[in-house]
């Protein structure tokens, strides 16, 4: 009889416990959920910290009745440091700043000129922000930015910012760069940083006149130039290159699409290349890689020789009239014209990162570091400032194939 009264005492004791909350734990009502972190130079102060945030409506899903510019806030101010400034905005608004569902980390031009490192590192210290939030360099100012996210095939701004990065996986346009891809590379002494480019479609931009060959007219385009004229007025077309923490540079779409193709992370991309087969005509491809791009750096005498072989598949994606893709001697041709076409195109992208930016993006050093016995002779050997002077043998292989529907037939 004690056994069962020791018994039910035990389960009593163990059911009230259980039942118990911790009396300073944190609900959703408690908490103002950061979507979206602007850096900008401060004008008062180091540094302008702007904050987006999802309003309640937006959190619970319940975004009827409300106009898509109800479903974000933004928050501003001029402070020394990131944390400082987050601790002020803090004591001015209802609830408390989490940053567990932050989307992106957009950077203005002006400042990513002067070093971005200490704020990248406070960031990566902070354990709210996941390792996969977008790094953005902006064009124009970050707060600029992040007033005219308004998306209009997505109902929440979060989604939106998901949504437009992932152009990368259809484009190569640009590139899913996160915050712990800058940060490792940022540590790096085999590759240097790159983030997204970003900016804001202005009317500006719709009536640019440009002397390009029409060919290529349509992957010269950065952020903040294409002519493309919608509600939407964000756009992230190209990336911008880092050496160390700094910004020295930045690449257009075709360039993004090279780096992309080089450095094992395109998924599917397009060209347009004039037609071999038609005078005054062109003729896109669609591109997929055919299998890993192989690279080989030799050092000699601190100079690094690179030899890059690429595999692609590559998919006719327009026709006309006087066309005939259904030969096998027509497409071999077209290959050739693609093969030739990528090895200039990759061949500048590389030179002009190496001889323009002193940057290796691509991480060529992981390739090299091999021929080092212990890490003190790498780390005098100086990688990243011998990397000036590479030279580049790019060979591309293209298997072109027609689309069109009675080529089989």
């Amino acid at each position: 009889m004690k056994k069962k009264i020791l018994c039910l005492i035990l389960i009593l004791s163990m059911c009230i416990f259980s039942l118990t909350g911790c009396y300073d734990a944190k609900g959703i009502e408690n908490l103002s959920y950061a979507i979206a972190i602007g850096l900008d130079k401060g004008e008062n102060n180091i540094l302008k910290l702007s904050i987006q945030f999802a309003t309640p409506s937006a959190i619970s899903g319940d975004s009827e009745g409300s106009s898509q510019s109800d479903s974000t806030t933004i928050t501003s101010i001029e402070c020394s440091s990131i944390s400082s400034g987050i601790n002020l905005i803090n004591s001015y608004i209802s609830k408390q700043v989490n940053l567990a569902h932050c989307k992106v980390i957009v950077i203005s031009e002006e400042l990513a000129y002067d070093g971005v490192s200490e704020y990248i590192y406070t960031l990566v210290d902070n354990v709210q922000i996941r390792p996969n939030c977008n790094v953005i360099v902006s064009r124009c100012d970050a707060i600029n930015f992040l007033e005219n996210a308004k998306p209009t095939l997505e109902k929440l701004t979060a989604r939106y910012y998901e949504a437009a990065l992932r152009s990368s996986e259809y484009t190569g346009y640009t590139s899913d760069i996160q915050l712990n891809d800058f940060y490792s590379a940022l540590k790096s002494s085999t590759a240097q940083p790159l983030a997204i480019l970003a900016g804001v479609n202005t009317e500006e931009t719709h009536l640019t006149d440009t002397d390009t060959n029409k060919f290529n007219i349509d992957s010269i385009y950065k952020a903040n130039e294409t002519p493309i004229q919608d509600k939407t007025s964000l756009e992230c077309m190209g990336l911008a290159v880092f050496s160390y923490d700094k910004l020295v540079g930045e690449l257009d779409a075709i360039e993004s699409l090279c780096y992309a193709i080089v450095s094992n992370k395109l998924q599917n991309g397009m060209i347009t290349i004039p037609n071999p087969n038609s005078d005054n005509n062109s003729i896109d491809i669609y591109l997929s890689p055919q299998k890993n791009t192989k690279i080989k750096v030799e050092t000699i005498n601190n100079t690094p020789y690179i030899n890059i072989d690429v595999y692609l598949d590559g998919y006719i994606g327009s026709s006309d009239t006087n066309s005939d893709h259904s030969s096998t001697d027509t497409l071999e041709i077209i290959s050739k014209s693609v093969d030739k076409y990528l090895e200039a195109q990759i061949s500048s992208f590389l030179y002009k990162t190496s001889k323009d930016f002193n940057c290796d993006i691509v991480g060529f050093g992981n390739y090299a570091i091999n021929d080092y016995l212990t890490w003190d002779e790498w780390i005098s050997s100086d990688w990243l400032s011998n990397y000036k002077d590479s030279f580049f043998k790019v060979n591309i292989s293209t298997d072109i194939q027609s689309g069109e529907l009675f080529s089989k037939m």
